[in-house]
């Protein structure tokens, strides 16, 4: 994979990980306003976990479909959810964060987590170009 594939990749996962990210903040700080937390951040995971799966395959990488995959990293991100997860009951542990924060603080730690999986499940799965194709 050519220096300006990677970057291509790299520019497609920043922007679907801020249009994910964005929905992911404004919806946990209205929820933690009504919710406790934690409960926030598990409601707004499950739906972005749907939006991030389907796009991280298809647009991200251009991988082919493969529900193992797929699985994988649903698993993976499974796990990212326990860390961030942990980082809210961490740091809201005296409920002096204001929501905003912690919804940021929280994203910081898991959006690179997250990319990371993304590239060790799907960059392998990658479809060649045609020029790829053609010199093989």
């Amino acid at each position: 994979m050519s220096k300006s594939d990677q970057l291509r990749q790299a520019w497609r996962f920043v922007v679907v990980g801020v249009a994910n990210t964005g929905v992911t903040i404004a919806l946990m700080a209205g929820l933690a306003r009504l919710i406790d937390p934690a409960l926030a951040y598990s409601v707004v995971y499950v739906l972005g976990l749907a939006f991030i799966t389907v796009m991280t395959n298809r647009y991200v990488f251009s991988a082919a479909r493969s529900w193992p995959r797929m699985a994988a990293f649903v698993g993976w991100y499974l796990a990212v959810y326990g860390v961030g997860l942990t980082v809210v009951r961490v740091l809201d542990a005296d409920h002096r964060w204001a929501p905003l924060a912690l919804a940021l603080a929280t994203v910081t730690i898991t959006a690179p987590l997250s990319f990371l999986g993304g590239r060790l499940v799907f960059a392998s799965a990658t479809r060649p170009t045609p020029a790829q194709e053609l010199s093989r």
